[in-house]
């Protein structure tokens, strides 16, 4: 939730009215500590934790002026909530920049087989948004176009079934877990 780049109260809005359509009951929280105390207390634990949202530490030098507002540290509690998610079946959505979030824990990475890259070497980076085209891999569906950026040069943590690509980069990805990771 939230962020300094993105409408991500309209896009929250959007991504659990097709996550409805499809079944599933949803909660919006914006704040991820929120989101990490509802996996942990809920009686019943979720089928899907979907990220739609921007935080991490903000520690490259261009966010500085940013950093006190929008950065974020991921607290212990968040390994207890995913491990009682993957321990309970529960599917993980990373959607746009999930890939970015969660920074400094190493097993939101691992999860989702691939991460942003801050390395000045070998800087993950995003062209201007614009118009799109996202082709199926495999026969899961039809191709589609849509207006976004594209993450390039991401640091690949495993290796993951390739769902889509667009401009040779995989944009949807697929890979089975359990709370071993």
């Amino acid at each position: 939730g939230g962020s300094h780049a993105h409408d991500f109260a309209a896009t929250a809005q959007a991504l659990a009215s097709v996550l409805r359509d499809h079944g599933f009951a949803v909660d919006v929280i914006d704040d991820p500590d929120d989101v990490w105390r509802a996996m942990l207390n809920r009686p019943e634990p979720y089928d899907l934790l979907a990220v739609n949202g921007l935080r991490f530490r903000m520690s490259h030098p261009r966010y500085d002026s940013l950093r006190a507002a929008w950065g974020y540290h991921t607290p212990p509690e968040a390994d207890a909530a995913l491990d009682r998610h993957l321990a309970a079946g529960g599917s993980v959505l990373s959607s746009h920049t999930g890939c970015i979030c969660f920074d400094d824990w190493d097993r939101w990475s691992a999860l989702l087989g691939r991460k942003w890259s801050w390395d000045e070497q070998q800087l993950s980076w995003h062209p201007e948004r614009g118009p799109l085209h996202i082709a199926p891999v495999l026969s899961i569906g039809s191709a589609f176009d849509v207006v976004d950026e594209v993450y390039t040069d991401m640091i690949e943590m495993l290796p993951v079934e390739v769902l889509a690509r667009c401009n040779e980069q995989p944009v949807a990805r697929s890979e089975e877990h359990t709370s071993e990771l």
